[in-house]
Order: C-alpha cells, then structure tokens, then sequence
C-alpha cells in the first residue's frame, strides 16, 4: 500500500483535541511521561552550567504546545508500550523517523501497516534500530489494537473503540473533537455519567437524552472503570 504524507494540523475540528492530562488518562499513562513523549524536555548536568534538550519522540512539528491531535494520542500509545518495555526514548525516536521516511507519512505509529510489516522494516534497517524490532511485546500490542481502530483509505487511524466493538463507545476524530461519545448520538461519556450521578435511574438517563439504556452502561463503565484505571 501506498501512504500519501499527512501534514500535522493543529488540534481541533476534524483532528481531535486533547490535553496531556487527558490524553494519560486515556492512554493510562503518567502525565510527566506524555509530556515529555510528546513534548520533549530539558535537564541541567549536576555540576555544569549545560543545559540539554531532548526532543519529542513523535512528530509535533506544527502542533499546539500543550494540546494533542487524536493521530498523536494514538501514536503515544505505542510509544507507551515500547517504554513499558524498557527500550529508549532515544531508540524509539530513531525508528518513528526510519517509519515516518519509508512510509511518507508524519504519523508512522496511526498507521495499521505497523502491526504487518514495520518490526521486518526495522529489522532490515540495521542495529540503530533492533531493539525496537525485536520487542515483541508491542507488535503483539499492535496486532490486538488495531482491531479496535477504524482506519482511512491511507490507512491511518480514525476511530478508536477503547472497551472494544461490542460496547458502544468510540473516540472518532470527526466527532465531538474527538472526546469520548456514545456511538450513535455522540452524546459524550461524560455527560451521560455526570447524569447518572445525579439521578442514581439509568433508564431515565436513557430516556432523557435518547440513547440504548446499554450505551448509559457502558459510559458508566468507562468513566468509572476504563478512565479510572488511569
């Protein structure tokens, strides 16, 4: 398959729009490591007056500081699993670079060809990048994930089911900024818990803003389960 490059936009209609905290909760990942996977960060070396500067490890090129694109927010999810298994940010930042020049596309991780052919990509490219290959982990990760992602004809992510296709909710970067929403109705998680919270009745929640009594279940799952776990 062919990838067309997909410039960044910033965040907003159309790309999603989240900020760290939301997007570690969504990734169930620590605020401190989102930032500085996405934006980069700075330390002074004991004893010098030098002060280095580690570049993000995705590509945020034209981002807002700060603010997330849904592309961004899933490819952070691979970044957590390479980081879960212990491989650099260095290294990791390497391989996103070789994916994002073979395959012409700025979000190399969003893209569905990483669960089929990126580990023999980086495996052909050379020690730099083994250890990325070689983590299996995240390959399988990839593979099981993608199940839960719709994708566009470029192949790059377009809705995440996070509790998976049988439950009925979705973040679609078309929709609601991308926020959590109920399926059908785009009626958000959020506002569909707070109001179970405040009436204890699922069926008059259901009711009331016209949604399956199941869609309110499963918000309810997810506020307090899913974003929870975080």
């Amino acid at each position: 398959m062919n990838t067309t490059a997909k410039q960044p936009a910033p965040p907003g209609i159309g790309t999603g729009i989240y900020t760290m905290a939301e997007a570690a909760r969504l990734i169930k990942a620590a605020p401190g490591s989102v930032r500085r996977w996405a934006d980069g960060h700075r330390y002074a070396i004991a004893a010098t007056d030098t002060v280095r500067v580690l570049p993000p490890v995705i590509d945020r090129t034209n981002s807002e500081p700060g603010l997330l694109t849904f592309y961004e927010l899933i490819e952070l999810c691979f970044v957590r699993e390479f980081d879960r298994c212990g491989v650099k940010l260095s290294e990791i930042r390497a391989a996103a670079q070789k994916l994002r020049d073979e395959w012409s596309t700025v979000y190399p991780f969003a893209l569905n060809r990483i669960k089929t052919d990126g580990c023999q990509l980086l495996l052909d490219a050379g020690a730099q990048y083994r250890q990325v290959a070689t983590c299996q982990q995240v390959f399988a990760f990839a593979d099981e994930f993608f199940k839960d992602i719709d994708v566009d004809a470029d192949g790059l992510a377009e809705k995440w089911w996070p509790m998976g296709r049988e439950h009925l909710v979705v973040l679609d970067r078309h929709r609601a900024f991308g926020a959590p929403i109920e399926v059908r109705t785009g009626v958000r998680t959020e506002i569909l818990y707070k109001a179970f919270k405040a009436e204890k009745d699922i069926a008059a929640v259901a009711d009331w803003y016209e949604v399956p009594a199941e869609a309110v279940r499963d918000a309810i799952n997810f506020e307090e389960t899913w974003l929870k776990a975080a």
